[in-house]
């Protein structure tokens, strides 16, 4: 919660500047988590949202923050920058440099997310949506986690 304040205060004062608006994004996902050099699978589960600014068309960017939690008891927090656009219509995609705080063995690796799926292109300020998303944690380690992520999209 502390970290959803702080990202809070940090874009508070951009957001008068935004062309078109903000968009927040809650998600929320669960899949699999997957370490090198073993091939052990472990379930992972996430709940986070991004917050977005209008980049001019159907380009948007901004920051997520994102709470993962893997089978093995292990949790952390993912906080990055977020660019993402919309192809025809209904087409979501968007990639991004994270930060995984607190990761194993109290390390900040630096890592890759990116989002593909679906979001429906209709008038309403309110959408859902549905993505495959993917991030490459580089640690002593490497792990990936793949999952499917949805939630909302609210407009303003």
């Amino acid at each position: 919660m502390k970290y959803l304040t702080l990202l809070l205060l940090i874009l508070i004062p951009t957001l008068s500047f935004a062309e078109g608006g903000v968009t927040v994004r809650p998600h929320i996902g669960i899949g699999t988590a997957e370490s090198t050099p073993t091939t052990d699978s472990e379930s992972a589960q996430h709940l986070g949202m991004r917050l977005l600014l209008n980049a001019g068309g159907t380009k948007k960017y901004g920051l997520e923050l994102t709470q993962f939690e893997v089978d093995g008891g292990e949790r952390f927090n993912a906080i990055g920058i977020v660019i993402e656009q919309k192809k025809w219509g209904w087409f979501n995609m968007s990639i991004g440099t994270v930060g995984y705080f607190s990761h194993s063995k109290n390390t900040n690796p630096i890592g890759l997310m990116t989002n593909l799926g679906w979001e429906p292109d209709n008038k309403h300020s309110l959408k859902p949506f549905i993505t495959y998303r993917a991030d490459l944690i580089f640690a002593e380690h490497n792990q990936t986690i793949h999952s499917i992520s949805s939630g909302l999209t609210f407009s303003f």
